[in-house]
């Protein structure tokens, strides 16, 4: 039986744009965390103090702590596979 071929693929490097888009969105979402809170949310989005603003307030935390733990790289060569695949 014949030992099947391994092919080392080097992955593409983001490109410029992907990298400078996943820069900015991912400064831009860690800002608006830091500066707003609940209330603040709920006005900016013209949102009710209700059960569905808990649940959209708890979605935005839950990206801005998801995209801390990537590193603009990683978000960038993302937004390249979506853009491709899409």
């Amino acid at each position: 039986m014949a030992k099947p071929t391994i092919h080392i693929v080097q992955p593409a490097a983001a490109t410029k744009e992907s990298r400078q888009l996943a820069e900015r969105f991912a400064t831009a979402i860690a800002e608006f965390n830091w500066r707003v809170d609940y209330l603040k949310f709920c006005e900016l989005f013209e949102l009710e103090v209700s059960d569905y603003a808990d649940e959209q307030y708890g979605y935005f935390q839950q990206l801005a702590s998801s995209l801390r733990r990537f590193n603009t790289k990683f978000l960038a060569k993302m937004v390249d596979a979506g853009i491709a695949t899409g």
